[in-house]
């Protein structure tokens, strides 16, 4: 797993990325939405991204789930900069 941050003027991005076995691009959409499990085979209630992707939206920021440099899912959650 590896954490990293960035910022400017405008936004702070943070990014998370891992080496699991990601989350195929046509159920990204989902993997967001309050309850949506997509693996019941392992314990969880689905809010984790979902709160993640609502937090970062209260505040005028956004979530985005792709795919990391190791084939895991990458995380990349974005908000504005004080004052913008």
């Amino acid at each position: 797993m590896s954490v990293s941050f960035s910022c400017d003027h405008r936004e702070s991005m943070l990014t998370v990325e891992d080496d699991g076995p990601g989350i195929a691009s046509e159920m990204r959409d989902e993997a967001l939405k309050r309850g949506k499990r997509l693996d019941e085979t392992v314990p969880g209630t689905g809010l984790g991204l979902a709160i993640v992707a609502e937090t970062a939206s209260a505040y005028g920021g956004g979530v985005e789930l792709g795919e990391s440099a190791t084939g895991g899912l990458k995380v990349e959650i974005t908000l504005p900069a004080a004052g913008h």
